[in-house]
């Protein structure tokens, strides 16, 4: 996988989720394997795009603007914040936020069950549920129930070298 200095500058990179359509002649980012890499875990760049606007389709792109400072450290303080967005109670008619760990820690907390940890949550919780250390029986439902905003996944990959500096192009497909 190359590294940042390697990618050839351009006005906006491609991000691909699928890492077996990324090659050297195409210049796109293989954005789950690399986030996967870095945090130890698999990253559905899917939800994380839906973090950042919930009614994105297949067959949809999405422009992430990193390119001036303004955007890149506004991405780097929001990864950086100690409160999470958990979700509209509908039943009391407030946002539901977690505070004390960030949107990073929360995401590493939730697991899939294994032999030596069953599931502890039902497959589908409802959105404002806390669900800090939550063990789901398979990484989809892990996955729908939280995972990072790719904003701020792309600014903190930014701030460890792991990508260029520059304006983004989510590219969601079948």
């Amino acid at each position: 996988m190359p590294d940042v200095s390697e990618y050839t500058p351009h006005s906006i990179y491609v991000l691909e989720p699928h890492v077996e359509y990324v090659s050297a002649e195409n210049g796109y980012i293989p954005i789950e394997s690399i986030a996967g890499r870095i945090y130890g875990k698999p990253y559905s760049s899917l939800r994380g795009c839906q973090r950042d606007d919930e009614h994105i389709g297949n067959d949809s792109v999405k422009l992430y603007e990193l390119a001036s400072d303004e955007e890149y450290l506004q991405a780097v303080d929001d990864f950086d914040a100690v409160t999470i967005y958990l979700g509209w109670d509908s039943r009391t008619g407030t946002s539901v936020y977690k505070s004390g760990m960030t949107a990073l820690e929360y995401w590493l907390s939730i697991r899939v069950a294994d032999e030596s940890a069953p599931a502890t949550v039902e497959a589908n919780p409802p959105p404002t549920q806390d669900l800090e250390n939550a063990v789901f029986e398979d990484r989809f439902f892990a996955d729908r129930a939280f995972s990072p905003s790719l904003r701020l996944i792309l600014g903190d990959l930014i701030r460890r070298g792991e990508l260029p500096r520059g304006n983004y192009l989510y590219r969601h497909w079948w």
